[in-house]
């Protein structure tokens, strides 16, 4: 698997909580490329091109892994405002507006948005349990090494 495979499963796992059905018709590409894509494909410039577009992820991190993943734009969130499919938006002065970041709102990258961030919290918790009883266990063996000193 090469770097980017990996980077692309990473925007799978983040965007589209793993499933690779939304993300392909997100990219307007088959289930089957994106497949290949997270493992062992490398993906073609359109693929790439779009990715970036639409999700708004930084060039030189999908490529090089340097730097953020999202790019860091201001974001104009204008009113009164009609996504075109051309996935620009359309606002009430007829000007267009660029729309990535609507996408990058939708409630399916925002449900796989909070699982991941779930699923994050459940590994913290389990962590913290984990730390919890090794503290548990330290205790009790210097409470033992205590008695042991007490008693001569």
């Amino acid at each position: 698997m090469k770097d980017i495979n990996l980077r692309i499963n990473e925007i799978c796992i983040r965007f589209f909580g793993g499933n690779n059905l939304k993300f392909a018709s997100a990219m307007s590409t088959s289930e089957a490329n994106i497949r290949n894509y997270r493992s062992k494909t490398e993906p073609k410039f359109d693929f790439v091109n779009n990715l970036a577009t639409k999700l708004e992820i930084n060039y030189e991190w999908l490529f090089t892994g340097k730097g953020d993943m999202l790019n860091n734009k201001q974001r104009d969130h204008n009113t009164n405002q009609l996504i075109t499919g051309n996935n620009n938006v359309q606002a009430g002065n007829n000007s267009s507006v660029d729309a990535r970041h609507f996408y990058r709102d939708s409630p399916d990258v925002l449900r796989a948005q909070i699982e991941e961030k779930e699923r994050l919290l459940q590994e913290k918790e389990a962590r913290i349990k984990e730390k919890d009883a090794q503290i548990k266990e330290k205790d009790a063996q210097i409470s033992k090494l205590l008695s042991i000193m007490s008693n001569k």
